[in-house]
């Protein structure tokens, strides 16, 4: 709890070395999330038995001890700041909103973590049981003259049957990237390996790379970029609390909203870790929150940062992304419409923020984000000034609760959304937060544990690869036999049966 001490301690020195700390928790917890995804990527329904039970356990205990040093430090931080600044004051509610946040997230992981320890006595008990049945068994099939099948035969069948596995599992991944993407064999022969060398470099099982380049293709990823939009998501999958597949999903469906080009997908990418790692959020909450705002947002002209950007900073102060995105979607759109029709209310838009209706006008037209940024600035200033700004919203369209809600929240959060507006678009422009982040993961224990099953499950594949044709052959024929067998008379079939069972005897 040394970290705790430090942390408490620099609350009374400077808010920068305190926020500095908890960014480090923040990413010390996003560490072992990681950690844990990498070490169970490759485990399918194994995972959910004791060994996969217990390694979500470990992993769970970690997470509660980083979450509480953060609860520790946010409530020693709210504490000074209310000794200090009062409990009105903005910088202390938005202190109360974090250590509010942290708590529930606390809780949700100890809630889990006894869920998981009661499952994991259960089964342990069971398999405590089958364990020693197996013994008994074992014993007796090795008092009957069976060593030498259970010593020699057997790992032998088991490494034949896990090499044609391998083979069948990468074959039948392939095939849905076959279903959703239009290429020639030479074009398809250069994907299939292309997912094969990524898992050499990526911490990520073969088969689930290729379940991102299927859904890649179901989501009109050109096949040109397929394998450049499938390394940014696995990235993503290791280095973020989303999956690859679900950052597929979702960051494809924004891009198709803004009609972004196709090679920007790593720069978004980069731009969603850094305001991972800069706000009191998630980034499968910013990655929710912005796909709610897309629509209105490249509407009135928004860059894909800045979408993203705000979606981080309304989902910081506490709002859900499926009330808050329509709700500050409204916003944006409300304010377009009395920009572009001149409409009554933009003589009052453009004084909240500060500007004359044509000044103002001016901006939305060439930078609606700052536009939009002035005005929830306009508001809380308004509010620090003691004015009730609910019955201007109420003229404004703008007093549905939902929507009140989520505007009062974010003019009373300070500078959070222009510094995260500065943060996303420089992540854009730098486009390396993503690459330094893969780094770091992709040197951990666990990564590089994941990084030599897949090499060795691609070597076996390969000799798996010889056996398919004729495991192919035979399924063929033992087919045609079944066939066969299946058109006898009834009186064949008699006979058959009766010389099985003398043989059986």
């Amino acid at each position: 709890m040394a970290e705790v001490g430090n942390l408490v301690a620099k609350v009374s020195m400077d808010q920068t070395g305190f926020q500095q700390g908890i960014t480090a928790l923040n990413r010390q917890l996003k560490v072992v999330q990681s950690e844990f995804k990498a070490a169970t990527a490759g485990l399918g329904d194994f995972g959910k038995g004791t060994e996969g039970l217990k390694l979500r356990s470990d992993s769970l205990t970690k997470q509660l001890d980083i979450q509480r040093q953060r609860v520790q430090a946010l409530e020693a931080a709210y504490k000074k700041s209310v000794e200090t600044k009062g409990a009105d004051a903005k910088a202390t509610q938005n202190l109360e909103i974090k250590l509010n946040n942290a708590k529930a997230q606390m809780a949700g992981t100890e809630a889990e973590l006894k869920k998981i320890t009661a499952e994991l006595e259960k089964q342990s008990s069971k398999w405590h049981q089958l364990s020693t049945k197996l013994q008994d068994a074992g014993q007796k099939m090795s008092d009957v003259g069976k060593s030498l099948t259970m010593r020699v035969t057997a790992p032998l069948m088991a490494l034949g049957v896990g090499a044609a596995k391998g083979a069948i599992d990468i074959e039948s991944a392939f095939a849905g990237v076959r279903k959703t993407v239009d290429a020639t064999e030479e074009e398809f022969a250069q994907l299939r390996q292309g997912f094969i060398d990524m898992s050499k470099e990526i911490p990520i099982a073969t088969t689930e790379l290729m379940a991102v380049g299927e859904a890649a293709g179901q989501l009109g990823i050109e096949k040109e970029s397929i394998l450049g939009f499938s390394e940014t998501m696995a990235k993503l999958g290791v280095t973020t609390n989303l999956s690859s597949e679900q950052a597929a999903m979702s960051l494809a469906r924004l891009a198709n909203i803004t009609q972004m080009p196709q090679e920007s997908f790593d720069r978004l990418g980069s731009t969603v870790v850094a305001l991972g790692n800069s706000l009191a959020t998630t980034e499968a909450e910013i990655v929710e929150m912005g796909l709610r705002l897309a629509g209105a947002g490249h509407m009135i002209g928004m860059t894909e940062a800045q979408i993203l950007a705000f979606g981080g900073a309304l989902s910081s102060v506490g709002i859900a992304a499926e009330a808050g995105g329509t709700a500050f979607s409204r916003v944006m759109l409300e304010i377009n419409n009395e920009v572009m029709s001149t409409g009554e209310n933009l003589q009052t838009f453009a004084a909240i923020a500060g500007m004359t209706a044509q000044e103002f006008a001016e901006q939305w037209k060439t930078d609606a984000a700052g536009a939009l940024l002035a005005f929830v600035e306009g508001l809380g200033l308004a509010q620090a000034a003691g004015e009730n700004v609910v019955p201007v919203l109420d003229e404004l369209n703008l007093g549905e609760i939902r929507v009140r809600d989520a505007l009062l929240r974010a003019a009373g959060a300070g500078d959070l959304f222009r510094e995260s507006l500065e943060t996303g678009s420089k992540a854009w422009e730098e486009n390396n937060a993503l690459n330094a982040e893969a780094e770091e993961r992709f040197k951990t224990t666990a990564s590089q544990l994941q990084l030599l099953g897949n090499h060795l499950k691609i070597v076996a594949a390969t000799f798996g690869d010889v056996l398919l044709p004729p495991i192919n052959g035979t399924i063929k024929v033992l087919t045609t036999l079944l066939d066969a067998l299946s058109k006898l008379g009834e009186g064949t079939k008699t006979v058959t049966v009766f010389v099985l069972a003398l043989a059986a005897a």
